[in-house]
């Protein structure tokens, strides 16, 4: 007597139709693993969700805070006080967000406008930024050593700057001043007559007025 077939549908796959089984013989055994997994990810999406959220209404707050120093810093004398008050406030509370770079830029400028430049800011910027911008805060670091009599640091500084550097110029400019105050005529003069030649009107009338 031939022996009865199973009743298989045409095209079926056993092999998927066994991994499904196998799979589910698993979660059936392990259902409180699963659950715990699944409570996991879904506290850790929650999680990512919510900070991201409170990422971006951090910087919201930050960049409203942030206009109202630009404004400030360029108004009257009463203002840039005002404006002083609010990087305080931003420093304490927004010092994490991106926009705490272009603060420390705006702390510097009032700093030196207020003829009281101080290298902490320029220092703790020139570790936040990853560009060419570098070689700007690099140059003001040089110009505060300058400024107290610090020739030999300021040169170092100056020296790293070279000709792929957006401020090549006004760094030689500076280094051409530091070597006239140290009363070296001739590295003095190599300065000037570089920035005779420049294309750039400004450094080329300095190069050819301290010939």
């Amino acid at each position: 007597m031939e022996k009865e077939k199973l009743p298989i549908e045409k095209d079926v796959d056993l092999e998927l139709e066994y991994k499904l089984y196998s799979v589910y013989d698993f979660l059936k055994k392990r259902w409180k693993l699963v659950i715990s997994l699944l409570f996991i990810v879904l506290v850790g999406a929650a999680g990512f969700y919510l900070k991201e959220k409170l990422d971006k209404e951090k910087r919201e707050k930050a960049s409203i805070l942030l206009s109202k120093i630009k404004i400030n810093s360029q108004l009257s004398e009463n203002k840039i006080e005002e404006a002083k008050k609010l990087i305080i406030d931003f420093e304490k509370n927004y010092s994490s967000t991106d926009l705490y770079k272009v603060v420390l830029a705006y702390k510097i400028l009032i700093e030196k406008e207020s003829n009281k430049e101080d290298q902490k800011s320029a220092k703790e910027l020139l570790g936040l930024l990853k560009t060419d911008l570098k070689s700007g805060v690099n140059e003001y670091i040089a110009y505060t050593d300058y400024k107290e009599n610090k020739l030999k640091e300021a040169k170092l500084v100056l020296e790293s700057i070279d000709q792929k550097n957006y401020n090549f110029y006004s760094s030689r400019a500076l280094l051409g001043f530091i070597y006239k105050k140290e009363g070296n005529t001739q590295k003095a003069q190599e300065m000037f007559k570089l920035l005779s030649n420049s294309n750039y009107r400004y450094f080329s009338l300095i190069g050819k007025e301290n010939l």
